[in-house]
């Protein structure tokens, strides 16, 4: 879920880090975050976003935007469509 006093996600960089290796090794195979208020983000997404932001102070997490992130539908069509 984003952070309802700073609209970010908080994204694990072990989780992030893991996702690219995966897209590499498995490519063209898709992978997607689907995170908690139903919005879309790929890992090179997350990184991308990521890339000129200020890190956690830990380094363990990527804040992105959750205005950078995509709606469900948006990515995966609608619900009736994908009935269909």
């Amino acid at each position: 879920m984003p952070s309802t006093h700073t609209s970010r996600y908080a994204i694990s960089a072990a989780t992030v880090n893991a996702g690219l290796l995966f897209t590499a090794t498995h490519a063209p195979t898709p992978l997607y975050y689907v995170l908690g208020d139903m919005r879309v983000l790929t890992p090179a997404e997350v990184l991308h976003h990521t890339v000129h932001a200020l890190r956690h102070r830990s380094g363990a997490y990527h804040l992105v935007s959750s205005h950078q992130a995509h709606p469900f539908d948006e990515v995966f069509g609608l619900a009736a469509t994908r009935a269909a």
